[in-house]
């Protein structure tokens, strides 16, 4: 049924809407991320480091397959993290050949810092809109992750 609403839909937008879309998407989540830059970390370290506080511990290749770089990419922005003080190796207690990565007190403090940073940034650009505008956005945003979510859900079985 999904598949059959998908495409019906799919008559009613344009390539050209999509992209739109989907700028106004990025413009969102780069001014974000630009908010949390303080701390000095890239995107991508700063999205490694989350995973790894979310996941811990968690060994390289999974941290590298969640966050769909290659090992040895992951393995240098893994390096970043344990010398910042951020990151700490430990072993996997049932294979001491694994070694495992959890996050240390600074690096759940950086990640803390870092959505203060951004939620005050989001909380501050909603004050600006009315709350009926406020509504509209909280119901896109929720529909499209629900429809986002349900094709992933999907395109998994």
């Amino acid at each position: 049924m999904f598949r059959h609403i998908q495409e019906s839909a799919l008559t009613d937008i344009t390539s050209h809407d999509v992209a739109t879309m989907y700028q106004h998407l990025t413009r969102v989540n780069r001014t974000l991320r630009a908010h949390g830059a303080s701390a000095g970390l890239s995107a991508g370290t700063a999205s490694s480091l989350w995973t790894i506080l979310n996941n811990a511990p968690i060994r390289v290749t999974t941290l590298a397959e969640r966050e769909s770089v290659a090992v040895p990419t992951m393995s240098k922005i893994v390096t970043s993290l344990v010398d910042r003080g951020y990151v700490a190796k430990v072993k996997d207690p049932d294979d001491a050949r694994v070694i495992l990565l959890e996050p240390t007190d600074a690096g759940r403090e950086v990640i803390t810092e870092m959505r203060f940073v951004r939620t005050r940034a989001l909380a501050d650009a909603l004050t600006r809109l009315s709350p009926i505008e406020r509504a509209t956005v909280d119901d896109g945003l929720r529909l499209l992750a629900d429809a986002i979510a349900a094709d992933s859900e999907e395109n998994r079985a």
